[in-house]
């Protein structure tokens, strides 16, 4: 497990500096049970006995949305094969709560992946059959 950390200029407010420890949540919190670059997708299963979700909530586990986002950014990285940076959080809705009590799988979808400027902007979705939960647009490094 990799930590991660961020300090930020007091001067003009914006974050210069990141750790290279950082924190993975893949086999933490949630599994891949399958990647498919064609469509640029994947499958993952939420371990309902992570850490994480006996601190958030320990009576009604919530995957929290900046966990969401994480595993939304790791899932890209596996598809491209690389490591990604988010530096830009365009879009987010959190539709649905999304509990591993009551949801063991769900998709990530990337309906749009547009590479330009040493950038890759992204749109999609957190979804199972029955609900979407969480719409995303983020622009990574």
């Amino acid at each position: 497990m990799r930590l991660s950390c961020i300090t930020r200029n007091g001067k003009s407010g914006i974050y210069t500096h990141q750790c290279k420890n950082q924190m993975t949540l893949k086999n933490n919190l949630y599994s891949i049970i399958s990647l498919n670059r064609d469509n640029n997708s994947a499958s993952v299963e939420l371990l309902p006995d992570s850490l994480i979700y006996k601190a958030h909530f320990p009576e009604r586990p919530i995957t929290p949305g900046v966990c969401i986002i994480q595993i939304v950014t790791e899932i890209l990285g596996e598809l491209k094969g690389i490591n990604l940076s988010l530096i830009e959080v365009t879009n987010v809705k959190f539709l649905e709560v999304l509990s591993p009590s009551e949801t063991k799988t769900v998709s990530i979808n990337f309906d749009k992946i547009i590479e330009e400027d040493n950038s890759i902007k992204v749109r999609g979705t957190v979804a199972d059959e029955a609900k979407i939960y969480t719409k995303f647009s983020l622009i990574y490094k």
